[in-house]
This record gives structure tokens, C-alpha cells and sequence, in this order.
């Protein structure tokens, strides 16, 4: 848990969450909740910016509960629901993708930019890739995960390929 989350510095504790997320790590699996503050967590997640994350079973109302997520150390992230305002909709291509990082195996569909179709690993741009209609597996689990978005860290991307 050490290089995925760190002890956030003293601040009062955040609002109570209202937003739940699952992420993927090397060697973990963790559930809990956030307050993005009507952000994408993709949007977050791309910046760098602190995100924190309450885990199952803390105490919302003591601020030593929270933790901040370092997102370099994430592989995968469920987020939460999140419907964009239509004047931020852009029109994308879309493709979609089967893409190996660490132990997990995500298929999707990437919705990139125009100009950016022939190449799904924009690591110097977009460090993170949500992938919508997707699902996630790993050899260990029964059965495959369905998720109306999943976003992977490409710096940690093995593999992608188109679909």
C-alpha cells in the first residue's frame, strides 16, 4: 500500500464520499470512496492532481482515514459514474482495444481525438486512457468484469492492440 497511497497531510477531513472506485494495482485490489468535486477522475488522474480516496470500512469523520492516491503506482481504475456536460463532448474516433497491463487484461473501446487514430499509446500526452463499454480480467479471476469505463495507465501498458 505504501507506493500506492500516502498519508495525506494534515487537512481536515474531506466532504463525506459520495463516489465509489475500485483500483488496480501491481499487488493489490482496493474499494472505496471519493470527492472529485465534479471532475473526471480521468481528468485528475491525467494532471497528476491529488485524489482522496477513503478506504471501505474507514472512518469518513477522521481525517487520518483518508489517504492520497499516488497515481503513477495505479494500473487500473474503475471510477465512478460521471456524465460530461455536452459542451465538453468532442466528436472521437473510436477503436476498440484489448490492452495487457500487469496481471490484467482490459478490452474497450478508446475514443481518441482526430489525428491521434494510429497511435493508442499517447503516453506523452495522456498519460491515462479510459476505455468505455469495457471489461477486465485476470487469469486468477472466474470470470471476466463488465464496466461502463475502465482507465489504464499507459506508462504501465505491456501490450495494446486494436480489435
Amino acid at each position: 500500500m505504501d507506493r500506492l497511497f500516502r498519508r495525506r497531510k494534515a487537512q481536515p477531513a474531506p466532504e463525506p464520499p459520495s463516489e465509489r472506485i475500485r483500483v488496480y494495482a501491481r499487488d493489490m485490489e482496493i474499494s472505496g470512496w471519493v470527492q472529485p468535486s465534479g471532475e473526471r477522475i480521468t481528468d485528475i488522474l491525467r494532471r497528476g492532481g491529488e485524489l482522496a480516496f477513503l478506504p471501505d470500512g474507514a472512518d469518513a469523520s477522521d481525517p487520518d482515514s483518508w489517504l492520497s492516491l499516488v497515481s503513477d503506482s495505479v494500473l487500473v481504475v474503475v471510477p465512478p459514474p460521471h456524465v460530461s456536460p455536452p459542451e465538453r463532448r468532442l466528436r472521437r474516433q473510436t477503436q476498440r482495444v484489448r490492452v495487457r497491463v500487469g496481471q490484467y487484461e482490459v478490452t474497450g473501446t478508446a475514443h481518441l481525438r482526430p489525428g491521434f487514430e494510429q497511435d493508442l499509446m499517447l503516453r506523452a500526452t495522456q498519460p491515462f486512457l479510459p476505455l468505455t463499454d469495457a471489461t477486465l480480467a485476470t487469469e486468477s479471476w472466474p470470470e471476466v468484469l463488465p464496466y461502463d469505463v475502465v482507465i489504464v495507465n499507459l506508462a504501465e501498458v505491456q501490450e495494446i492492440t486494436e480489435i
